[in-house]
């Protein structure tokens, strides 16, 4: 099957590995993926982006959602770029793509070439005539060699460009490729790891493929963490029960890297003709299509509706089979199903088991892989070619409470009632259960409608899709009812008060997982019908289904897939016609980003005074708002207790006033903002810096350097000095910086210019002209000595790499350290963030020098230091001073870390007036 194993292999590079297992997990399970180190991540962790950031990538009004542990955009999209004649025309498509890829290949592909990228896929889906997407997928390569799920896809509509799509991996690099080696050395190995392991197993008759392997794991404290190894891959088979895996070994070694499980395990209830869901529900004849059977001796072939003909008008004898050209039983559990029936000239017999538990599943199972499959080709994909091939359905396997899929053919267990199954618990025999069937059947046309280079197969997605697919048919959000051998549902698609977010509900088990987009597409569907009537709203649901089907990698990406197949002009910024059912359907469990549905600002202070605004994208204007629920403010004078007060809505704006202090605080806060749609939002968006400052009282320059005409007597340098890479100059939002500075146009930063982060094992650092401060300490004055500047970091954990300030060769800050390398708090700034510390001891020696250092580690980077408006002031009043009859406040340290002084004072000056950022500054521009 020509995508199979494409699709199998790219959930490898995805790191989506979850347990999986039915309702229980099978007996003797492990988890799909298998390292003899650190497993894989167990989901992709996503992060949002829009606005400067991507208009600095050339791509204004453009969305993107973002792989934070790759650092990739897996997702690209907005306005549309003109293509005309891209839908019609193959070659036209690819020259799109190709010139979009070539643009932005630092940023859908870091440190890749162009000819690393091999057309893979340019085919139109199957949306409909008028809707058509043309999909162009790309796989990437390194060294000539496949980098297994790397790759980058393209969607047109209307003649435009509107999605792109990334999995490739960043800076992929291997040893030179070593001679191939012995087949029966790899063999030995690849079997002999699962035999360690308690598998019995035999290679199948599959060439070993040479592949470089990703294994990614979630971003920590060290940044990135992927693995890439050059490694054979083969697939195994158990000999006895189920099993089979892709077994990947180190080409030069053979050495066991990693395992993934092929078969996809699920519950559910399966119905036949038999059982119309289940053996416990009702029965009613239903049609055998394009069966073989023998009528009077002869082979006949069914018709669709059950129909076969014979020579005379006489009654014939016909023994029914359960085997045709599309759909093929065998029974594991003995011999097929035989008998006779007589059937007369234009009558009907109805061929009965339901006294017989295996022969009954072999008649139930053909009946209901073959609606699925009819199902299929009439309400998906009728050019579908795997559709036509013989689906191999296996029956009465020996093990109970589940059933699954291999990616191309489907098996089922027997029952147990109670004893002889996981934890003791009775259930159906799966063959004997429509859901199950239809659930099994959606993994595999999960697995070979997956358009490549463009869509993925993921565990937990094919898991909710399946589940899906099955309520299509059934039209019950109860998916699996007859499991358990009563009418109650394996699992519900549409839980009363009980519906799955991502990705707070995630567990990594992936029939769990899968339920969060399970129940998303059933809302879905629920609203469209709503909108548009049973009929209308049930086949727009299927066709939106369909396209996420074959384009989304996993299942925060289907939103964007679902907006793509419902657009009808080519152009994502004005929504697409039901983007309010879509945004509500999806929002609800998690998927959606919370600040677009609002048209949420980020917060802005003015004075004491906080606002943020809600001004929801014209394109959701006529849907059912998402409120704002709570906004509350939590604020500290720093080194103080936390307090709280909530914001109070003022029509579309939310507003109030941190508490006045006195002269000479600096006050901290963060914002937190929930919705009614169960989202959440935390203003700063830094793990490291949770906390805005702003300092209270005026204040009068000694120094301020703004960098508008070059470095203004700063100097920088490196260690080793080949990775100096500080420049004056406008920033490019490359590597996570900001794609404009504070004020006028002109930053001090590390590599401004080229992919925007800083170089690993260096020191780099940027030290200020001395400046004298003699003045502020003229007669006898006691004045307090700031520095107060804007930055834009991005710098791992200090466990790894760390960012300093030092003032006269004293470090006085230093960006957050973790106390193991399990901690994951990187600073990463995304806005830029104003600063205050206090020099004071320094500032009276007479003179000071400021420097900015950043040292890294062999390992992951980030983009570093940007800075802005840095100056050196004093204060005119001094600092708060404690009432002296006060003992808890006995020292000015303590006046300002436990707030124990009056409050009263207001800001003053330049210091106090800031409309358009969340920071604090004296500011003098050149204009």
């Amino acid at each position: 099957m020509r995508l199979r194993t494409v699709a199998l292999a790219a959930a490898l590079s995805a790191g989506l590995f979850q347990t999986s297992g039915a309702v229980v997990r099978p007996k003797g399970a492990e988890a799909p993926i298998v390292t003899p180190d650190r497993a894989p991540r167990t989901h992709r962790a996503i992060a949002w982006s829009r606005g400067s950031q991507l208009a600095a990538l050339g791509l204004p009004g453009w969305t993107a959602m973002w792989d934070r542990d790759t650092d990739v955009p897996v997702r690209l999209w907005g306005p549309g770029i003109s293509a005309p004649g891209a839908v019609a025309d193959a070659a036209i498509a690819e020259a799109a793509a190709r010139a979009f890829l070539s643009q932005h290949l630092r940023v859908l592909a870091p440190g890749a070439r162009l000819d690393d990228f091999v057309v893979v896929a340019n085919e139109v889906g199957a949306e409909g005539a008028g809707n058509d997407v043309r999909s162009v997928g790309f796989a990437q390569y390194a060294g000539g060699v496949r980098v297994l799920g790397g790759a980058v896809g393209f969607s047109f509509k209307r003649d435009r460009l509107i999605a792109v799509g990334s999995t490739a991996l960043p800076n992929v690099s291997i040893n030179a490729t070593p001679r191939r080696l012995d087949d029966a050395r790899l063999a030995a190995a690849a079997t002999g790891w699962l035999a360690t392991d308690g598998h019995n197993v035999a290679l199948r008759a599959v060439s070993p493929e040479r592949v470089i392997l990703p294994v990614i794991r979630p971003r920590g404290t060290a940044g990135l963490d992927i693995t890439y190894r050059l490694a054979d891959q083969l697939s195994v088979e158990a000999t006895t029960g189920a099993g089979r895996w892709d077994v990947w070994l180190d080409a030069t070694t053979a050495a066991p890297i990693a395992r993934r499980s092929t078969i996809f395990f699920a519950s559910g209830r399966v119905l036949f003709d038999v059982p119309d869901r289940a053996p416990t529900s009702t029965r009613s004849p239903k049609p055998a299509p394009r069966a073989n059977h023998l009528v009077d001796s002869v082979s006949t072939l069914a018709a669709a509706d059950g129909t076969v003909t014979w020579a005379t008008t006489s009654p014939a004898t016909v023994g029914p089979g359960v085997r045709g050209p599309l759909v093929s039983v065998s029974n594991r559990g003995g011999s097929l199903v035989t008998g006779t029936v007589q059937l007369a000239d234009g009558g009907e017999v109805v061929w009965s088991r339901a006294d017989s538990e295996f022969e009954d599943a072999q008649l139930s199972s053909f009946v209901f892989a073959s609606i699925a499959k009819d199902f299929a080709k009439t309400m998906f994909n009728q050019d579908l070619a795997w559709l036509d091939d013989t689906l191999a359905v296996s029956v009465n396997e020996d093990d109970t409470c589940n059933a699954y899929s291999t990616g191309d053919d489907i098996h089922f267990y027997r029952a147990s009632f109670g004893g002889n199954g996981p934890f003791d618990i009775s259930c159906q025999n799966t063959g004997r259960l429509s859901d199950v069937v239809y659930h099994e059947f959606g993994h595999s046309l999960h697995a070979n409608s997956i358009i490549e280079g463009v869509g993925e197969f993921d565990g937990a997605l094919s898991e909710g899709m399946s589940d899906m697919f099955a309520a299509f048919i059934t039209k019950d959000h109860g998916m699996g009812r007859g499991f358990f051998l009563n009418d109650s549902a394996l699992r519900d698609l549409d839980p009363e008060g009980r519906e799955k977010r991502w990705p707070e509900d995630t567990t990594g088990e992936v029939h769990d997982d899968g339920e969060i987009i399970g129940g998303t597409m059933w809302d879905l569907r629920e609203a469209l019908i709503a909108k548009h009537g049973e009929a209308a709203g049930d086949e727009l649901a299927r066709k939106l289904y369909y396209g996420a089907l074959q384009r989304a990698v996993d299942i925060p990406t289907t939103f964007v897939e679902v907006l793509v197949s419902d657009d009808d002009d080519g152009d994502l910024t004005n929504g697409t016609p039901n983007q309010c059912e879509i945004n509500e359907a999806f929002g609800a469990h998690g998927l959606s980003d919370p600040a677009f549905t609002l048209g949420l600002a980020p917060p802005v202070r003015d004075g004491y005074a906080i606002s943020l605004k809600t001004d929801p994208p014209e394109s959701l204007a006529n849907c059912t708002p998402v409120t704002i629920t709570s906004a509350k403010v939590a604020w500290k004078q720093r080194g103080g207790a936390i307090s709280t007060f909530d914001l109070v809505a003022d029509g579309t704006t939310f507003l109030g006033s941190l508490p006045e202090q006195p002269d000479g605080t600096v006050l901290e806060y963060r914002i937190t903002i929930e919705t009614s749609d169960g989202n959440k939002l935390v203003y700063p968006n830094n793990a490291a810096d949770t906390m805005y400052q702003m300092y209270i009282g005026e204040v009068e320059t000694i120094q301020c350097f703004d960098f508008e005409d070059g470095l203004q007597g700063w100097s920088h340098g490196a260690n080793p000095a080949t990775r100096d890479e500080w420049e004056v100059g406008a920033p490019q939002g490359l590597g996570g910086d900001p794609s404009a500075a504070h004020g006028g146009t002109s930053v001090l930063g590390i590599d401004l210019t080229d992919d925007g982060t800083y170089r690993r094992s260096a020191t780099t650092w940027a030290q200020s002209p001395i400046i004298d401060t003699s003045s502020a300490f003229a007669d006898g004055a006691e004045p307090q000595v700031r520095l107060q500047y804007y930055r834009w970091l991005g710098v791992e954990d200090g466990f790894f790499d760390r960012a300093s300030i030092q003032v006269n060769g004293n470090k006085l800050w230093q960006s957050f350290a973790s106390q193991t390398e399990a901690g994951g708090y990187s600073h990463i700034d995304r806005e830029w963030r104003f600063h205050d510390i206090d020099i004071t001891a320094q500032a009276k020696t007479g003179s000071i020098d400021l420097r900015f250092d950043l040292a890294s580690d062999p390992g992951f980077d980030l983009g570093g230091w940007t800075l802005d408006d840095i100056c050196l002031v004093k204060t005119i009043a001094g600092p708060p001073v404690c009432p002296a009859d006060d003992p808890a406040c006995d020292d000015d340290v303590t006046v300002r870390d436990n707030g124990c002084c009056s409050v009263g004072a207001s800001p003053k000056g330049a210091l106090a007036l800031s409309l358009l950022t969340l920071g604090l500054v004296l500011r003098r521009r050149r204009r």
